[in-house]
């Protein structure tokens, strides 16, 4: 096992490479070359993490949860995604995408606020509309005609959804998660 520090800051890179893969993908007119570079580094952590069934089952479920609150908030005018004109569905690929690298750092990078669901309802309160203004500011999305209602609503929102998935991330797997080393084999030859 690779120790606790090493571990979360490996997960807090693989999420910002995915973020920004997803963003800037959406944002430069590659939407799902940005998802599959996003979905490769959360293939990675779930090679790497110590259990990835229930990381997997908690990353299906951001997913979901993300389809369900970007659905509703893009059809309130909150916000539209830049999408791929020949991407079926209303919601792009990649914000589904993002909804599930977010899912990444409940066990490891974030777990510290496991159990705290005050304060990982301030993170999603302040932290939603900042990540939601990062994607407008790359050009992945635009906020809505009114820019108050479309903050509110993210900071609510999200000061909602954070501390869903913190409980449901202690209810799949409770322990604090670290990454396994990858075990190379030296040449016998040696």
């Amino acid at each position: 096992m690779l120790s606790l520090p090493m571990s979360k800051l490996i997960n807090l890179v693989l999420y910002q490479l995915g973020w920004f893969s997803c963003v800037l993908g959406a944002a430069y007119g590659f939407p799902v070359t940005g998802a599959i570079g996003a979905l490769s580094l959360i293939a990675l952590h779930l090679l790497l993490t110590d259990r990835p069934q229930a990381e997997a089952q908690l990353l299906l479920c951001a997913a979901l949860l993300g389809i369900l609150i970007d659905s509703s908030q893009q059809a309130l005018g909150v916000f539209r995604f830049k999408t791929d004109p020949g991407w079926p569905l209303w919601l792009p690929f990649w914000v589904v995408v993002v909804w599930a690298q977010f899912a990444t750092l409940f066990r490891t990078a974030l777990h510290w606020l496991s159990g705290r669901y005050l304060l990982s309802a301030l993170l999603g309160l302040v932290g939603g509309p900042l990540a939601y203004g990062g994607g407008v500011r790359l050009g992945a999305a635009q906020f809505g005609s009114n820019l108050p209602f479309s903050l509110i609503s993210l900071a609510l929102v999200w000061a909602l959804a954070t501390p869903l998935l913190f409980w449901l991330s202690a209810r799949l797997e409770p322990r604090e998660g670290r990454y396994r080393r990858l075990a190379v084999k030296k040449d016998q030859h040696d």
